[in-house]
C-alpha cells in the first residue's frame, strides 16, 4: 500500500489507465478477429473490415496502448492475407507446364572453355603522420 498521499493518488491514476487501456486492447483485438474472419470467409465487404481494424490498431499504437511494431505487425498480416484474397479473386491465372532452366555447370561444359575472372585487390595507405616541410 501506498504510504504518501501522491503515491495513492499515482495508484488510482494508473488503474483507472489500466481499465481504459484494457477497454482499448479488447476492441482492437475485435476488430482484428472480425477482419481475419471475414477474410477467411472471403466476403465482399473484407476490405472495409480490414480498414476499419487497421484503423483502430493505428489509434492504439498513437496512443500507446500497444506498441508499434506490434501494430505494424498485425497490420502487415491482415493486409497480406487481404491481398491474397483480392489477387486470387481478381486474376485467376493459367498454369503454364514447368520448364526446368539449364544449369550453371552443364552449360559451361557444353561451351568447352572455361571462363575465369580474378579478383583485384586494392590496399588504400593511411595518409603520411610526417608534416611536409
Amino acid at each position: 500500500m501506498a504510504n504518501t498521499s501522491s503515491a495513492q493518488k499515482a495508484m488510482r491514476q494508473a488503474e483507472r489507465r489500466a481499465l481504459r487501456n484494457q477497454a482499448a486492447r479488447s476492441s482492437v483485438r475485435t476488430y482484428a478477429k472480425k477482419a481475419t474472419i471475414v477474410v477467411a470467409g472471403g466476403g465482399e465487404d473484407a476490405a472495409t473490415v480490414v480498414r476499419d481494424a487497421v484503423r483502430a490498431l493505428d489509434k492504439a499504437a498513437q496512443k500507446g496502448i500497444i506498441h508499434r511494431n506490434a501494430a505494424a505487425r498485425r497490420k502487415a498480416r491482415l493486409m497480406s492475407q487481404l491481398h491474397k484474397l483480392t489477387v486470387a479473386a481478381a486474376a485467376p491465372r493459367e498454369e503454364r507446364p514447368a520448364t526446368k532452366a539449364p544449369s550453371r555447370r552443364a552449360s559451361a561444359k557444353a561451351g568447352g572453355a572455361k571462363s575465369t575472372t580474378t579478383r583485384r585487390t586494392t590496399t588504400t595507405r593511411k595518409p603520411s603522420t610526417r608534416a611536409k616541410a
